[in-house]
């Protein structure tokens, strides 16, 4: 299991596109939070003493590129078919995929955390200099840090299942946007209030929901929206197994 978790992380800290991911979410959340909204804040966000909460749950809607990092690991494997190689080198195809899960888990919280330590540190700089003074913010750290960090270990996770069960980089990564975005609202004209319970609109939930555990009228609590999120990660996760010690390495 330890000469697996080490190849892993080898390969994921050894190519470019991680390094390109990680710093273009860096440029862009510096870009964003300083300048569009530090900079920028109007009076009545100014006087708004949930303004950097609100801030951190909008920024991680950039922790989908750590999907698309996940998404990378596993489909380069079967683009330039090295997979077979990673296979005849372990004992077991459960060892692969549980190292790929770690090594995804890793970086998926750390992408959470940079975004959402970053984040309310540099909007405050942008109002500063611009002269400007945020009114006294009210922040339950603890709440706010398990609702981020699961929201992009989630996020890290759908893209580790997708890309398992295409194998494929375009439709994984087209399916990470065409499903939330598109595919999921479209069955909402269908389910109605029940939309709340589809995974993403679920994991949503899990940042969109307040600063409290309480529901909304509309919404599921944080807690209960990530359980639900749960259920459909264990199915796919199960599944995305059974295939791959199952399926053909090529």
């Amino acid at each position: 299991m330890k000469a697996s978790l080490k190849s892993e992380f080898r390969k994921f800290l050894s190519v470019r596109s991680t390094y390109f991911i990680t710093g273009f979410v860096l440029i862009f959340v510096l870009f964003i939070a300083f300048y569009v909204i530090g900079w920028r804040m109007n009076n009545l966000d100014l006087h708004n003493t949930g303004q950097l909460a609100s801030d951190v749950t909008g920024a991680l809607n950039l922790t989908v590129f750590g999907a698309i990092a996940a998404v990378l690991l596993v489909t380069h494997e079967y683009r330039y078919n090295t997979i077979v190689y990673t296979l005849t080198n372990s004992n077991s195809r459960t060892k692969v995929l549980l190292s790929k899960f770690i090594v995804i888990s890793v970086y998926a919280v750390f992408l959470s955390l940079l975004i959402g330590v970053l984040s309310p540190i540099v909007v405050e700089l942008g109002v500063h200099a611009n002269g400007h003074t945020l009114v006294p913010q009210i922040l339950n750290y603890w709440n706010l840090a398990w609702r981020s960090v699961f929201y992009g270990w989630g996020y890290g996770m759908a893209g580790l299942i997708l890309a398992l069960l295409t194998r494929n980089q375009v439709a994984s990564i087209a399916a990470l946007f065409v499903i939330p975005d598109l595919a999921e609202k479209l069955l909402g004209l269908l389910l109605k209030h029940n939309t709340v319970y589809l995974p993403f609109s679920a994991l949503n939930q899990v940042i969109r929901s307040g600063a409290s555990n309480m529901p909304t009228s509309s919404n599921l609590s944080p807690l209960k929206a990530a359980g639900v999120f749960c259920i459909y990660l264990v199915v796919g996760l199960t599944v995305s197994w059974l295939l791959f010690i199952k399926r053909d390495a090529t």
